[in-house]
């Protein structure tokens, strides 16, 4: 089983530069040049997503943060 798949696999990146234009640079390149050029385009998208979210959670603590220190001196000035 492990070896279909990594024959498919090494399939797959042997034709997707023919398949898909973005990687037609690719076509006379090692298999592994491509691997490698594939997984930092993976590495800096997932980075990219992860900084995202936590900035977008940050962003919202900070919010509810600012929205209760606000509601607790409102209640606190109307004592």
């Amino acid at each position: 089983m492990l070896i279909n798949l990594i024959n498919i696999s090494y399939s797959a990146m042997k034709l997707l530069p023919y398949v898909d234009d973005k990687f037609a640079s690719y076509r006379n390149k090692s298999i592994q040049d491509f691997r490698f050029a594939l997984s930092e385009g993976i590495r800096r998208q997932v980075f990219f997503a992860t900084f995202v979210q936590k900035v977008e959670t940050q962003i919202k603590s900070t919010s509810v943060i600012n929205a209760l220190k606000q509601a607790f001196s409102q209640n606190i000035s109307h004592l």
